[in-house]
C-alpha cells in the first residue's frame, strides 16, 4: 500500500480547464514494467478551506469540499525516474477502495457520490507516431466532508481515503493497476463567514 499525506484543500470557485500541475495533481504514468504508477509532489501544497451549502450538480451536498489534487497524465517520459506516458489505448480509471466515516468522494461532475468499489474512467491518452502526447486528461474528482452525513463528527479533522488507478480495457490488453493508494485529508474549519454557494456554481465540467 502507498500512503501519502495531503493537507485538506477545500477550495472554492469555478475555474476553467487547466493543464495538469504536478505540484498539486497526481501525475499518472506507466512504470514500464506492466503497471500504472502515480507521482505526486508535495512541495507546493496550498492549505485552503471552503464550505458549501446545497451545492454540487444536484444541489444536495452540504459540507467541506475540494477538487485538488486532480489526476493528470504524463505528457512525456521521465525515464530516469522509471516513469513513462501510459501506453496508447490505455483507459485509466479511478476506483474508490475505502474511506473514513464523514468523508465522501464525488465524480468530476459532482453529481455521483462514489461508494466502495465504484469507479469512473478518464479520457484516453494517445501518442502520435513520434511519441508525443496528442490527447490526455486533467480530471478532478471532488474530495468532501459531508456535514449532514450520519458519520460526520465535528471533532474529527483527519480522514483517510484509499483508491487505485486501473486500466479499464476489457479486451485482455489492460496493464496492471497501481495497487491501493491511501491519502489522508485534513479538514480545515471554515470561518464563520464561510462561503455559501448554490448548485449552479458546480454544475460544470473541465473537459
Amino acid at each position: 500500500m502507498i500512503r501519502v499525506q495531503y493537507a485538506a484543500v477545500l477550495a472554492v470557485g469555478v475555474s476553467s480547464p487547466a493543464l495538469g500541475d504536478f505540484a498539486t495533481d497526481f501525475g499518472v504514468a506507466w512504470d514500464g514494467q506492466g503497471n500504472l504508477a502515480v507521482e505526486f509532489n508535495f512541495a507546493s501544497i496550498e492549505v485552503i478551506s471552503s464550505f458549501i451549502e446545497n451545492g454540487g450538480a444536484n444541489g444536495n451536498f452540504t459540507g467541506f469540499f475540494s477538487d485538488e489534487p486532480g489526476f493528470a497524465n504524463f505528457e512525456e517520459d521521465e525515464a530516469d525516474e522509471g516513469l513513462f506516458v501510459v501506453p496508447d489505448g490505455t483507459v485509466v480509471g479511478f476506483r474508490l477502495l475505502a474511506f473514513d466515516p464523514g468523508f465522501a468522494v464525488y465524480d468530476p461532475f459532482f453529481d455521483q457520490r462514489l461508494d466502495v468499489g465504484d469507479s469512473f474512467l478518464f479520457p484516453e491518452v494517445v501518442r502520435d507516431s513520434a511519441g508525443a502526447v496528442t490527447a490526455g486528461f486533467d480530471d478532478h474528482p471532488w474530495w468532501t466532508v459531508e456535514t449532514t452525513s450520519a458519520g460526520f463528527d465535528a471533532g474529527i479533522f483527519e480522514y483517510d481515503m484509499t483508491f487505485e488507478l486501473f486500466d479499464g480495457r476489457t479486451d485482455g490488453a489492460a496493464i496492471g493497476s497501481t495497487g491501493p493508494i491511501t491519502v489522508t485529508f485534513t479538514r480545515i474549519p471554515a470561518p464563520a463567514t464561510g462561503v455559501v454557494l448554490g448548485a449552479l456554481a458546480f454544475a460544470r465540467r473541465r473537459r
